[in-house]
């Protein structure tokens, strides 16, 4: 028997699955972001729920909990009342246990750049636009202006996140903010060549384990729960 948890981890949405059907009762929200309108960190949810396992010849009993910290979620899972080991999840007793987030896939294309004048310092800013698809939900589309430092600072926060995985040795690298003593960091060359590198780091990020999951991620680049947030520079 295969026990699931199906969780957006954007919208929130979840539910359990055993053997592809939905337990009665397991449906709701468990999201980064509680549901009332404090925007406060969520405390988390548990799922309870019990069914008969043949195998066994019995009726077992299993506790899901759902845990956000600030930057994913962390999840337990206890059968009758036994604390399960991560390790043991794929197969226990007979069960198959899926407890890994099904996040959704982030497609991220820098369109463009523009320059400007902000308190007479010259900056400039990239147009991200960014697509979320998680199946069977329609994709969702977001367009924000964001400068190169700000995407730098994300990155970094995203990186942090995954600091106890063994995932981290292998995140894209940002592109150098080193520019050279003959180059115009604002001349048409210099940014179009700045713009296909951060195009190169957006696409790896895309495709990098889990961080269609990443909230800050997601929050940057204009997604608010499963929602748009709305574009700024």
């Amino acid at each position: 028997m295969s026990v699931s948890i199906r969780h957006n981890v954007i919208t929130g949405s979840r539910q359990v699955l055993i053997d592809g059907q939905t337990v009665e009762g397991t449906k709701g929200y468990s999201g980064i972001i509680s549901s009332n309108s404090s925007g406060s960190l969520g405390l988390g949810s548990t799922i309870s729920f019990s069914f008969h396992h043949p195998p066994s010849k019995k009726d077992i009993h299993i506790e899901i909990r759902i845990k956000p910290s600030f930057l994913s979620f962390d999840y337990e899972c206890l059968v009758d009342n036994v604390y399960v080991q991560e390790e043991e999840w794929k197969v226990h007793q007979d069960l198959r246990l899926g407890l890994s987030p099904q996040t959704p896939t982030l497609n991220v294309k820098v369109e463009s750049y523009r320059i400007e004048i902000i308190n007479s310092e010259k900056k400039c800013f990239f147009n991200l636009t960014s697509t979320l698809t998680f199946p069977p939900s329609e994709p969702e589309k977001a367009s924000v202006w964001k400068s190169f430092s700000e995407q730098m600072d994300v990155a970094n926060i995203a990186k942090s996140s995954y600091k106890s995985s063994h995932l981290r040795g292998s995140f894209p690298g940002f592109p150098s903010r080193f520019v050279g003593l003959s180059e115009d960091q604002f001349s048409e060359e210099f940014l179009n060549k700045r713009k296909v590198e951060l195009e190169d780091f957006w696409r790896k990020l895309g495709g990098f384990p889990r961080i269609g999951g990443r909230f800050e991620v997601m929050r940057f680049l204009g997604f608010e729960k499963g929602r748009v947030a709305g574009a700024g520079a």
